[in-house]
């Protein structure tokens, strides 16, 4: 098929069917681990990640960007010279892992005062101390996708993904079933689950990369050990260019991540200034984060994976300067994941009520999803927005942007949850998405050929009509099924919404097979 003739959309695929893989796992474990630990342990357990994000902000996330965004800048055609991808990746790890070596003694040497000064919860600290030990084995990892995403290959990372999870649910899943002996002890087997599952892929994407270049040097021909040569002379400081670039991206997304981490610091504070206990505070937080969330970060495994696949894309033709190619794909990553977004808001608002108390026998967590299920459009397309706009190479405009909307994000956590509980703080989930991906949006507005038709009124009268009469179908039959079988009937019905939806979209031609060839 020509559709697989394409780098951009095979690898989407690619990543795709793994983040859905890796999401299924996730998902079924998430629940594993929420009758396993509870709401309050799991609120806590949750906590850890905010640190998790900080670090590996500083030592992959930039540097993984970076090490993409070269790698599809130098391959360009119009380039001057040749790069070697494989400099660009040694450079990257060298400063990746020198990073996380530092970041793991400083988190492991000093679990107790970032627990109780910046978590603001003591408990928190041996998990912060085991978890520390996976920032090395990520710091690869993260170059070596990162080299892989550069040059369009997304099987790699794609399998190192399903690896890192299978691992780390097999690990805690036999851990806690023969060797369990309560809560506390099954909290800590799900941060070892972490690092186990960090290793696994690790060893993976080094035994791959070695295997991948060892077939590239039997096949190397004369001509580009003479490249390779000429890159050898000094003329493109690799590794200067390579922190340049890391320092800005790293730079952005750590402050970002900070704020994103404060977010989720002063979530149970504000909680317990409007009244709740500190353990209702915490248990509210782990519907939230650990149970509501997942679902509604589910289909992003679409939209993340084109926008992983987007940004070297989007640098090569930057590089090229083919604003043909720029303008079809900002098109195609807004009418999709719009039209993704508008199917993810009719399933959350029929079945979110459903899915929370089918799956975590919490009408707390089906409330949420409800309300949350307005971010998806959003969501999906701020994602590609500012994948593309870090591609195009200006990555100062999505930083401001991002900070504006946490900000105001994080004004509705400090001044309004105190006062109206956790519904302002989803108000502000909401608002700060949308002004978001409306910002990105009219910087890019050159570049998009909007059809509101067919992006927006027939895929939403279509949704509206197939999600009432789908709701009164499911709640007839539910009387008739007993409850085993409820949430594989739940499954069926939401793929049946799934394939109508595509039917539609393709006989309305609100959909062609011609716009996936993206060139």
């Amino acid at each position: 098929m020509k559709i697989f003739q394409n780098k951009l959309i095979k690898g989407t695929i690619i990543l795709t069917i793994a983040g859905i893989i890796t999401r299924i796992i996730g998902f079924f474990y998430r629940i594993f681990l929420a009758g396993l630990l509870g709401s309050e342990l799991l609120g806590i357990y949750q906590l850890v990640f905010p640190v998790y994000g900080i670090c590996f902000t500083i030592y992959g996330a930039g540097i993984q960007t970076a090490i993409s965004q070269i790698i599809g800048t130098t391959t360009s055609k119009k380039t001057q010279g040749y790069v070697s991808p494989v400099k660009i990746l040694v450079s990257g790890m060298i400063l990746a892992l020198s990073l996380s070596l530092l970041l793991l003694v400083l988190v492991y040497s000093n679990p107790g005062w970032i627990a109780e000064k910046i978590l603001l919860e003591k408990s928190c600290a041996p998990y912060l101390k085991i978890m520390a030990l996976l920032f090395p084995f990520c710091s690869i990892s993260a170059c070596i996708s990162g080299y892989y995403y550069g040059i369009q290959n997304a099987s790699v990372p794609a399998s190192s993904q399903i690896i890192e999870q299978l691992s780390r649910v097999l690990f805690v899943y036999l851990m806690c079933t023969f060797a369990g002996s309560g809560k506390e002890f099954n909290a800590i087997v799900a941060v070892c689950g972490l690092v186990t599952g960090e290793i696994c892929g690790c060893i993976f994407s080094i035994a791959r990369l070695f295997i991948s270049l060892h077939q590239a040097k039997n096949i190397n021909t004369s001509a580009s050990r003479t490249r390779i040569k000429k890159y050898n002379s000094g003329k493109h400081p690799v590794f200067k260019t390579l922190l340049s670039l890391s320092v800005i991206l790293t730079t952005t997304k750590l402050i970002v991540s900070l704020l994103h981490s404060a977010e989720a610091v002063f979530i149970p504070a504000a909680l317990q200034k409007y009244g709740c206990s500190p353990a209702d505070a915490l248990s509210i937080y782990g519907i939230l984060s650990g149970m509501a969330m997942p679902f509604i970060l589910f289909p992003s495994a679409i939209s993340n994976s084109f926008a992983v696949m987007l940004l070297p894309s989007i640098a090569q033709a930057q590089a090229e300067k083919n604003s043909a190619k720029i303008r079809k794909s900002v098109t195609f990553a807004t009418k999709y994941n719009l039209l993704i977004g508008w199917l993810c808001i009719c399933i959350f608002i029929v079945f979110g009520d459903e899915m929370g108390t089918l799956f975590f026998h919490n009408t707390d967590a089906g409330s949420y999803i409800v309300i949350l299920s307005w971010l998806c459009p959003f969501l999906y397309v701020s994602t590609a927005f500012t994948s593309i706009i870090n591609g195009m190479g200006h990555t100062q405009l999505t930083f401001i942007i991002t900070v504006l909307s946490l900000i105001l994000k994080i004004y509705f956590l400090v001044a309004l949850v105190p006062v109206y509980g956790i519904k302002a703080y989803l108000a502000g989930m909401l608002a700060s998405q949308v002004i978001m991906a409306v910002m990105e949006g009219f910087y890019l507005k050159n570049y998009i050929a909007p059809d509101s038709l067919h992006w927006i009124i027939l895929p939403c009268l279509f949704l509206a009509l197939a999600g009432s009469m789908s709701h009164k179908i499911y709640s007839a039959l539910l009387k008739l099924v007993p409850g085993t079988l409820q949430i594989p009937m739940l499954f069926l019905t939401c793929i049946i919404i799934v394939v109508c939806y595509i039917v539609f979209l393709l006989l309305s031609k609100c959909i062609s097979r011609e716009e996936f060839a993206i060139r």
